[in-house]
């Protein structure tokens, strides 16, 4: 897939269709409101995208590379555990509370992906479990942490995270930042000693 050479071009492009599939479901929205939303003529569109699955899945990895390259980053660093938690934890939630469109996608649509696109993005959310995973039974493994299992500990922070599509607004009274914060406390001082 070729995609337009216009980095602020491919941006608005890429927000207004996150909008569209997001509120409006992917099966529901079709190439030719894609087209007119973004102010292109529907040929123009395949140009630069092979299909609509070729779209969603786009959106999807990008935002998945995004935040894989900086918990791998974080979670590289010479830092104690607590500290490596408290980063990826505060990033993982701020970075989605910012992006809610592109987490309901993740959420609500990898299933409408074909299977070696679904498999790719499948395998990647592994390396987020085990990122945080192998945080938490570092943490563990020094007695810094109750005796919870540290797979389900990983679980309910992503559940956590994820459902925040339903109630939060990141335009409310409550900014990202903030959510951040609130959710990393919450959520370590569960767990740590």
């Amino acid at each position: 897939m070729s995609r337009p050479k216009n980095k602020q071009k491919t941006a608005k492009i890429y927000r207004v269709i996150a909008h569209l599939f997001a509120h409006k479901g992917y099966h529901s929205t079709s190439m030719r409101e894609i087209a007119r939303e973004v102010g292109m003529n529907q040929s123009s569109l395949y140009h630069y995208f092979a299909s609509k699955e070729d779209i969603l899945f786009t959106l999807m990895n990008d935002a998945m590379d995004n935040v894989l390259a900086t918990l791998e980053k974080i979670s590289a660093a010479s830092r104690s555990p607590e500290e490596k938690l408290r980063d990826v934890l505060g990033f993982y939630t701020k970075y989605y509370a910012g992006d809610q469109e592109r987490l309901t996608l993740l959420v609500n649509e990898i299933n409408s992906l074909n299977d070696e696109y679904r498999l790719t993005l499948v395998q990647k959310q592994r390396r987020y479990v085990h990122l945080i995973e192998s945080i938490l039974r570092e943490l563990a493994g020094q007695g810094r942490m109750k005796r919870i299992n540290p797979a389900v500990a990983t679980f309910a922070f992503f559940g956590m995270v994820h459902y925040t599509i339903k109630w939060y607004h990141r335009d409310g009274p409550v900014s990202p930042d903030e959510l951040a914060e609130l959710f990393v406390e919450i959520f370590t001082k569960g767990i740590l000693r």
